[in-house]
């Protein structure tokens, strides 16, 4: 059931709309309206001392349950902690992408869209990694679904770590950026222990493509001898190549990422890459915890917010953008609470970090409907 719903007195962030401060948001008929748009109100929040930011984008986590190992259950995992919506990174391929469409996609309540892994199985489980050798490519069935799907295929996945594409060389990589230039979409790459260097990784990749887990410090990296970043990586994210950090268990180190911060090299999108090994627990847990990772590592709540809502809603497809709370836009709306919580933050290495705040997930609005409630607000 649709209702009239106000947020007053909440500390708004909203960096589509450079909003950052005290305002109320309505809600009228699942939409994000104005007070002059609203006769009635059927449901009233007082968020003064709290954040409300446009519900969360969760640009990398795994969401395929049943048919993969690894995925987790959108709407009853996410939904909780302010996402609203989320992007699958490949674990569906060519033969089960209409699976995870029917399954997943059209039986959520939140907004799910995806990449479509090269392999043409995606990645079913963790007992073996894909096969990227591309006489396994079925470019017509990708051409296809790109095709038949535009609203909700993001572009093609691969996967680049050594143990993935052992005896393939980097070519295979420079085969899969020309496909999909082919195919008119983007490329996904996963670039933990790379197979080369990454200023060999970065020259690859085209405006729009996305370079998964730039903080990784496993083999290459993104820092060079001298302790800074890479001139080649720095140029391709002046170029328009999206830097998405996408902590996961075994894609995130400090030293890198703080290394890569003092010299100035933000993230373009903050993501998680949770799976069903990750969920609620460090050092993933879930996009608010990764969000209050990087506030105890300096960037201010501004800066975390964008890159969790405007600048991964530019890059969704269809016609309802998320991520921001412009009026007229379906009313994806997350509040939170920033409190004073002392959290030990882990990396791959085994790195800690203590953090003193904690944002805490209060109330979330899905296409303007309450989904999730904190029983004390």
């Amino acid at each position: 059931m649709q209702r009239n719903i106000v947020i007053r007195n909440g500390h708004v962030i909203d960096p589509a709309n450079k909003i950052d401060g005290i305002a109320d948001v309505y809600v009228s008929n699942g939409r994000v309206a104005t007070e002059a748009d609203v006769n009635t109100i059927d449901l009233e929040f007082d968020a003064a001392g709290k954040y409300v930011f446009p519900g969360l984008i969760d640009y990398h986590a795994h969401v395929f349950p049943n048919s993969t190992e690894i995925g987790i259950d959108p709407d009853s995992n996410l939904l909780c902690q302010g996402v609203t919506s989320v992007v699958d990174p490949g674990s569906a391929g060519v033969s089960t992408i209409k699976t995870f469409i029917e399954d997943v996609i059209n039986r959520s309540i939140m907004t799910v869209q995806g990449y479509i892994n090269l392999c043409p199985c995606g990645m079913p489980t963790m007992k073996f990694h894909e096969d990227f050798n591309p006489k396994h490519w079925d470019k017509e069935k990708l051409r296809q679904a790109l095709k038949a799907y535009p609203d909700i295929l993001q572009g093609l996945k691969i996967r680049i770590s050594k143990p993935i594409m052992g005896n393939l060389p980097f070519s295979v990589f420079e085969q899969a950026a020309a496909l999909a230039k082919e195919l008119d979409t983007r490329l996904c790459v996963h670039v933990t222990n790379p197979q080369r260097n990454m200023e060999e990784v970065a020259s690859v990749l085209r405006e729009g493509d996305v370079l998964a887990h730039c903080y990784h410090g496993t083999g290459y990296s993104i820092i060079g001898e001298d302790g800074k970043v890479l001139d080649a990586v720095k140029k391709a994210q002046e170029r328009g190549v999206i830097m998405d950090a996408a902590n996961g268990g075994n894609h995130w180190n400090f030293a890198v990422a703080e290394k890569a911060m003092a010299n100035g090299f933000l993230p373009d999108i903050i993501s998680t890459d949770l799976t069903s090994k990750t969920i609620f627990k460090d050092p993933v847990f879930g996009l608010p915890y990764i969000m209050s990772k990087y506030l105890m590592l300096g960037m201010n709540i501004y800066d975390i917010v964008k890159r969790c809502t405007e600048n991964p809603g530019k890059l969704m497809n269809g016609k309802e953008k998320p991520g921001t709370l412009s009026k007229g836009v379906l009313a994806d709306v997350a509040v939170f609470a920033l409190e004073d919580h002392s959290v030990t933050f882990s990396d791959t290495s085994g790195a800690k970090r203590t953090g003193s705040k904690l944002f805490r997930p209060l109330l979330t609005l899905c296409k303007g409907e309450v989904v999730y409630r904190d029983i004390m607000f």
